[in-house]
């Protein structure tokens, strides 16, 4: 007797077809025939990005339609990976009628293996603006050295010069300035590497992050510094610990008004971790500016501050997974505490 469909199958299939056809990234349905993927079905999203029509495609090799020559290796290994029942998800080049584009990859199994899905998104324009914005960003910061460079060796010579107390305050701001400026570009290189970073996390040993950015610090010349970070678990971090580290300490020193400022740095356990303050003796963050290094309130353009050093130890914290709390101290001063996580089993 012939068994009839049941109607939430086809119920399932409408909607699959539904999502097949109208999904604004490009699909190919395909299976693995001798470790070949075969085309069996594309949507119209792979017809607008790749240039094939359906009637071109169905039967033919997918690797050889879209993978350029030179990546063939690169298909292989994921169409080993299908084979296997292993999802893929990779940011790669692919051919197309209009030429080679970036697209991100994901490659969905099923059926054992022996079929699979390949999502196609389209990238190219996002990775060339990237990619024009990182050469921007270099370019602008080699040009802000060079003029910062020149504003300094001029400013020296004027304190040299100069006649009158007057024109020595006036040299000493220009040449404060430019060094505000060139702090800026060094921020701005910290905060591009930062964000560019892998987002794999490795533990770390306190210490040696403490060491990093006490050197990274050259206002600590005219400060005292106690590090007191006892034994302490390793914490996890992509690698950046010792920048937030660094901004911080900059930051206690650079505005302070002690003729010696006294910053702490002392490091303490926690039941998921590590807590890591630096105190001072300065006069404290305005609200706004602890409650965007807190996580309190959105970061926004207007939202500059006296710098990106603030930011950058937010950004970085919490792509850590961690957090930053900010108590102003009882006898002045200022205590900024990160907190983050430790490996399982340190």
């Amino acid at each position: 007797m012939h068994q009839q469909p049941h109607p939430e199958q086809d119920l399932d299939a409408q909607r699959f077809a539904h999502l097949f056809e109208h999904v604004q990234d490009a699909i190919v349905d395909f299976e693995l025939v001798d470790d070949e993927p075969v085309v069996r079905a594309v949507n119209d999203a792979f017809v607008d990005l790749f240039g094939y029509e359906p009637s071109e495609v169905q039967g033919e090799s997918l690797n050889s339609l879209i993978v350029p020559s030179w990546l063939a290796g690169e298909s292989d290994r994921f169409d080993e990976r299908t084979a296997s029942g292993k999802q893929n998800h990779a940011v790669v080049d692919r051919r197309t009628d209009e030429g080679v584009k970036t697209v991100l990859y994901r490659g969905v199994p099923y059926d054992d293996g022996d079929r699979g899905f390949a999502i196609y998104t389209d990238l190219t324009d996002e990775i060339r603006q990237e990619r024009q914005l990182a050469v921007l960003n270099r370019v602008l910061r080699h040009n802000l050295r060079t003029e910062v460079n020149v504003l300094t060796g001029h400013a020296e010579e004027l304190v040299e010069a100069a006649d009158s107390p007057e024109q020595v305050a006036a040299a000493e701001t220009i040449h404060d300035s430019a060094l505000t400026l060139s702090r800026l570009g060094d921020e701005a290189r910290d905060v591009e590497q930062a964000l560019d970073a892998d987002p794999t996390l490795d533990p770390i040993e306190i210490e040696a992050a403490v060491d990093d950015a006490r050197e990274a610090v050259e206002l600590l010349d005219r400060a005292d510094l106690v590090v007191d970070v006892g034994d302490v678990p390793r914490a996890l971090t992509g690698g950046h610990l010792d920048r937030a580290l660094a901004s911080l300490l900059d930051n206690a020193v650079r505005h302070s008004d002690a003729a010696t400022p006294v910053v702490t740095v002392s490091a303490r356990e926690t039941d998921d971790g590590v807590a890591i303050t630096v105190t001072d003796d300065g006069p404290g963050l305005p609200d706004r500016e602890r409650r965007l290094l807190t996580g309190e309130l959105d970061l926004t353009p207007l939202d500059h501050g006296n710098g990106l050093g603030l930011w950058l130890v937010r950004w970085i914290v919490t792509a850590y997974g961690g957090a930053v709390e900010y108590t102003d101290r009882p006898e002045g001063g200022s205590a900024i505490t990160i907190l983050l996580n430790s490996p399982a089993d340190p």
